[in-house]
């Protein structure tokens, strides 16, 4: 736990006397998160005559500034975070909000310098993490009836039931889901829209050492969804034994919440498949981390515990208004999901014989008055796949393409004709263009 120093020049304790009973809190909470291990951090108030003196001495510049950070460093009595200045005079002057908040925003801006974020060259990285706090510590979430608004990222190995999860808590069948690994390959976006907000799933596709182009591209998903969302979760699938693969996963969470500030939980699934007394060393060893605020056994298959977890998220969103119309269940197109769907159909068909060889490829679709009529082709890696998914005499392929049209009337409350080819793309996990229009559909 951090030592924080709240020190007040003598010319404005009378002015923020009131405010520092809350600014120490938002100091206190902010860097226990930011800055978990023990260190020190000194943040003091002064007015503008101080402060122009200090910017004339640190960086040759003559008038005050709202607020000056001073990085700290490891000192043989421990590490301290660095030191923290605020002009409440130029504070004050800034209009538009209460000292106390002003003199908060400015304390969030001076820690998140001294922690080593930088405005000026980071790509947007210090402005996202300096909303999520302001949300986090300044909006008044405790007024009832307040909205909540922010994403929530569901990462993890493949196969931990991710997209069974968010298809659980949307109440709707968004994602395709497979007992293949792999199945998901883009980050795929699911709206919940309900009276409390907006909450958006990114379920992301699983954490593995990347081999082609098209995995490197999978975990950049997962890893840029780890980096923007205001809560993150990561799915252990409890029902098989704790490997290198988790611990992969574990170790890239970690890091990735490495002075981030944001709520991170472990949802153990699959509890429907093991008896209760297996779950305690899992929990010992999530519990270790200090990473986690809290680790959450679910069941997304059948439902068990995705009540709790909801409300959970629920808690830990921001304040904020819906960041898309609160009609939409994604922001995903119709030709991408068709996409999928027929995937889902494909993968189901083959089961092992084609494992992460496949794709479908939207080429025509054409509406008409009464019907839609889709050609779609199927790409495998090799001609020798190719008689795989077609079958014999074709069997496999009218299979395929029966259930796919089933689904697809439902999706698109129509009729649909549908008619499917395979293709044989040599190499296409490794063509850009390929993997460009597989994001489109």
């Amino acid at each position: 736990m951090a030592t924080i120093d709240l020190q007040v020049a003598d010319p404005v304790k009378a002015r923020c006397r009131e405010c520092l009973p809350g600014l120490r809190a938002v100091a206190d909470e902010a860097v226990a998160e930011l800055a978990p291990a023990p260190a020190t951090f000194t943040l003091r108030l002064v007015d503008d005559e101080e402060m122009r003196e200090l910017n004339g001495r640190y960086r040759q510049l003559d008038r005050a500034t709202d607020v000056l950070s001073f990085p700290g460093e490891e000192t043989p009595e421990g590490r301290h975070l660095g030191d923290v200045v605020i002009s409440v005079e130029t504070a004050a002057a800034g209009g538009g909000s209460s000292l106390e908040r002003e003199l908060k925003v400015l304390t969030l801006h001076g820690i998140l310098h001294c922690l080593g974020y930088d405005h000026e060259t980071d790509d947007g990285e210090m402005e996202a993490m300096e909303t999520r706090l302001r949300a986090r510590f300044l909006e008044p979430s405790e007024v009832p009836g307040a909205k909540r608004s922010g994403t929530v990222a569901l990462v993890g190995r493949p196969n931990a039931g991710k997209s069974t999860l968010m298809n659980r808590m949307l109440g709707e069948k968004l994602a395709i889901v497979s007992d293949k690994p792999q199945t998901t390959r883009h980050r795929l976006i699911g709206i919940l829209s309900t009276e409390r907000g907006q909450m958006v799933f990114h379920d992301t596709p699983g954490l593995h050492r990347p081999l082609h182009r098209l995995n490197r591209r999978m975990v950049h998903a997962a890893a840029a969804a780890l980096k923007e969302a205001d809560v993150v979760c990561l799915l252990r699938d409890a029902a098989t034994p704790f490997g290198r693969g988790d611990a992969y996963a574990l170790d890239l969470v970690a890091a990735a919440a490495e002075g981030r500030g944001r709520p991170m939980f472990c949802l153990l699934n699959k509890i429907d498949l093991i008896a209760k007394p297996r779950l305690l060393p899992e929990i010992e060893r999530y519990a270790g981390r200090a990473v986690f605020e809290e680790i959450v056994p679910v069941s997304a298959l059948t439902g068990d515990g995705v009540d709790e977890l909801l409300e959970l998220l629920w808690s830990h969103l921001p304040p904020g208004k819906p960041r898309h119309d609160p009609e939409l269940l994604t922001v995903h197109t119709e030709r991408f999901l068709v996409a999928e769907m027929i995937r889902e159909k494909v993968l189901e068909q083959t089961r092992d014989e084609l494992p992460f060889t496949t794709a479908v490829v939207i080429e025509a679709w054409e509406d008409g008055e009464k019907r839609t009529d889709l050609l779609a082709s199927i790409l495998v890696d090799r001609e020798s796949h190719k008689g795989i998914v077609v079958g014999r005499g074709g069997k496999r392929i009218k299979e395929i393409g029966t259930a796919a049209r089933r689904d697809l009337q439902e999706f698109l409350e129509r009729r649909v004709y549908l008619e499917l080819r395979v293709r044989a793309e040599p190499g296409w996990r490794e063509d850009a263009a390929v993997l460009s229009r597989l994001e489109t559909g």
